[in-house]
């Protein structure tokens, strides 16, 4: 009987044993299994946040590269417009000293005619000033204006830049033909036309 008791004890040792070694073969494969299923979704979970990690990084350098192109343009456009106001300011002195050149005569004509044809009166009053102007020369121009109309010769330059402003005898209409209101109303086309000519666009 005591055979049979220890033989009883063994065989549910042993079905105790391979039980045991059952559950902890399905447990090393449930292990398994998570430990697999995490590790995917580590890496799914690690891809996605590269993913947008190298989205976020491009989105910032795009950034970064367009306000590099935005600051350069901005650089070129200063230069370009310093460029053309240094050609103004050239220009602009050599407008101011054109009382010494030989086109003076020529010049201060056609300004003093389109003055009086723009104030369209018989009776215009005419402003004239230049720098370094000869006062006999300016007071000659009186002899070729159209009868009825008053030559006033300025002292100084008139608009700083020198040239004429006509009238009608009651100052109710004003042209100023002065080189300096002359640039303003070219401006715009002033300004295109010399960016063009030095830089092609």
């Amino acid at each position: 009987m005591a055979e049979s008791l220890d033989k009883l004890h063994n065989r549910i040792l042993s079905d105790a044993k391979l039980k045991a070694a059952g559950i902890v073969e399905q447990a090393e494969e449930k292990s398994k299994q998570i430990l697999g299923e995490a590790r995917a979704q580590a890496q799914r979970d690690a891809d996605d946040i590269l993913s947008r990690a190298s989205l976020e990084a491009e989105s910032i350098r795009r950034s970064i590269l367009s306000s590099r192109i935005r600051a350069n343009r901005l650089r070129i456009l200063d230069e370009k417009n310093e460029i053309v106001q240094s050609i103004l300011r050239t220009v602009e002195k050599s407008l101011s000293d054109i009382a010494s050149s030989n086109q003076f005569d020529s010049t201060l004509k056609r300004f003093v005619a389109e003055a009086v044809e723009a104030v369209g009166t018989d009776n215009a009053v005419v402003k004239i000033g230049f720098r370094n102007a000869d006062k006999k020369s300016l007071q000659s121009l009186g002899q070729s204006l159209p009868k009825g109309t008053k030559l006033i010769a300025e002292e100084t330059a008139v608009d700083d830049l020198g040239g004429v402003v006509a009238s009608d005898p009651e100052g109710k209409m004003i042209f100023n033909n002065s080189f300096r209101a002359r640039l303003e109303r070219l401006d715009n086309q002033l300004l295109t036309t010399i960016s063009f000519a030095i830089f092609g666009e």
